[in-house]
Parts: C-alpha cells; structure tokens; sequence
C-alpha cells in the first residue's frame, strides 16, 4: 500500500469494484487490483500521474466539465464515462466519486462499475431495466451535445407512436415484440459518433472532403462498439443484435441510393433503419444545434415531402406525415 495514505483509505481499495484514490491535487495516489485488472495498467505505472490521464476522447466533454466543478467545490460526483483501456477498448462504466477529509486534508475516493458488470448483477436479481441501459449507453456516447438527451427522447417517442400506427394498420405485418425491439434499439443510432472527433462532429463551417468521410464513418463506427458490447454482455442484453445492427449502420442510407455508408438502394434498406431515419431527420431539422438553427415544422414537414423518393421510402414517409405529424397538433 501507499504509505501516504491514511489507514481509513485502506478498507476503500478492499471493495470488489474498481477504487482509485486521488488527493486534493487530482493526483492519484493508490488503485486497487480490480482497477488494475480493469484498465490494464498497474498500480506502479498509475500512482504519482494526474487524474488527467484517465481522460477519454471519447467521454463527453460536459461530463469532465462537470466532474472538475465537482472536485473544485469538494462535492461528491456522480456520472457516466465512457474509458479506454490499455488494449484500446471502450468500456462504459458508471463512477461516482466522494471527498472524505481526514486530519485537515480531503481525499476523493473514485468507485468504477462497468455497464456489463451491472447489467449481470441487475440480470441475476431479475431488476434489469433494458431501455434505460441503452439511453445510459447512447448518452456516455454523445453527451458532447447537450441537446442529445431531448433529442433521443423525441425520436424515440416520435418513433413509438410511427411504428404503434403502422402495427394497427396491419399492411406491414408487424410483430408487437419486433415493434418494441426497433423502439428500444433506436436510442443507439448514433452510438458511433463516439469516436469522431469534436472538432469535426461539431464544426459550424462546411467540411472538407476528408471530414465527410470521417463523419460518414461513424455507422460503422456503431457496428463496432456494438459487437464488442454484445460479446463483453455475452448477448444478454441484445435480444436481436440484427436489428440493433440495422439500425446504427444503416439509418442513413437514402432510398435513391445515394447515402452512406453502403449505398443501398429502396428496399434494400432494412425497414427498422428505414423508419427511424424518417423520424431521426424530422425530429434533428425541428431542434438547435451547434451548428444550425432550428427549422419551422412547416419547413420541415415541406422538407420531408420534397424528399419522399428520394432520401426516403415515400409510403413510410406518407403515413408519418398522417398518422403522427397531423394527427398531433403538439408537432405542428
């Protein structure tokens, strides 16, 4: 043990999850075996390096903005991080840190549980809540915009209501768990933006040819981080990776062909990406962003018909307009 710390702190690194102690200068000064085992990185290599460098690019921004008021006003924190470890594999974990003085001096202690770590737990006590591990997920994703939770929430309720229309119309033929599955599943469409870089995802300029294919990378980007979920939950959470995979990789191809990052073409495109990306696009013109403004629902309405055929499946896009946008006057 680090003869530095006080023999209070000792009985922290015993806990079966992952302990890092830092002092009132952000410097860690102990971790434990389980953090070791998590991180790949040994307590030798750790101690004495600022909590910096446990940073994330991947981690939104916000949260580190956060995290340091937290640190500064001597609060406990509490918050999700998406971390790398030393194979370069992302890990979505859930941290909460508290300050504990002793003797005039304040020490933060830092408790790391991982997404599947406790989704096994919640699982083996039969309390698992499926949708709000993917909005945990989707969120540790792309928290960089503060307006990504509101935005999640509108697709995904816009969705329900799209997809409950086309069940009771019964031309498709769809399942009531094959619904519920693509509703649950949307949240992580853009679960790939985790690994474009904030200067490009954000720019408020035009992109070079080079940041369009950076951006025009991240469906695929999502594939990836969803296998290596899926495989480190051993499949316990995914009900049907197929769809989920539908959704994240294809929502942007264009009904004409002209999209990303494949170029299907009509019904090439899986029905679950192709109604979500009716909906993704509506739901992203009606809201700000960094980089634009919102549009009036009347221009986005127009927008949706004038790309019917085009970027999207005309039909869907018709019974959107109907049985969602016109039915609601809330959206209009």
């Amino acid at each position: 043990m680090n003869k530095n710390i006080p023999n209070e702190l000792t009985y922290y690194l015993k806990l079966s999850d992952a302990v890092v102690i830092v002092d009132e200068d952000q410097f860690i000064i102990d971790v434990n075996q389980q953090y070791e085992a998590i991180t790949g990185y040994k307590r030798e290599f750790l101690v004495g390096l600022s909590l910096e460098c446990l940073k994330s690019s991947v981690t939104p921004f916000v949260m580190y903005k956060s995290l340091k008021r937290a640190l500064r006003e001597r609060q406990p924190w509490s918050g999700t991080m998406v971390n790398v470890n030393k194979s370069l594999e992302l890990r979505y974990s859930f941290l909460t840190i508290t300050p504990i003085e002793i003797k005039g001096i304040v020490y933060y202690i830092g408790v790391m549980r991982f997404a599947e770590q406790l989704l096994i737990e919640e699982m083996n006590q039969n309390k698992i809540d499926q949708k709000e591990l993917f909005k945990l997920l989707a969120l540790s994703s792309e928290m960089r915009d503060v307006n990504i939770a509101e935005h999640l929430l509108n697709v995904q309720k816009l969705l329900e209501e799209f997809l409950l229309s086309l069940f009771e119309d019964k031309t498709y033929k769809l399942s009531l768990e094959y619904v519920s599955k693509i509703i649950e599943y949307s949240v992580l469409h853009d679960i790939g933006k985790s690994g474009i870089p904030e200067s490009i995802l954000y720019k408020t300029g035009p992109l070079s040819v080079y940041e369009k294919k950076i951006i025009n990378m991240h469906p695929l980007m999502g594939v990836d981080v969803l296998n290596k979920l899926a495989n480190e939950m051993n499949n316990k959470v995914f009900d049907d990776t197929k769809i989920a995979e539908n959704i994240i990789k294809y929502h942007h191809e264009n009904w004409d062909g002209t999209g990303y990052p494949i170029g299907l073409k009509g019904e090439e495109i899986p029905f679950e990406a192709r109604v979500l990306s009716i909906v993704d696009v509506y739901d992203a013109l009606i809201s700000n962003r960094a980089y634009k403004k919102a549009w009036t629902k009347e221009e986005a309405l127009s927008y949706l018909k004038e790309q019917k055929g085009i970027k999207f499946d005309p039909n869907l896009v018709e019974v959107f307009i109907e049985k969602v946008i016109h039915k609601n006057s809330i959206f209009l």
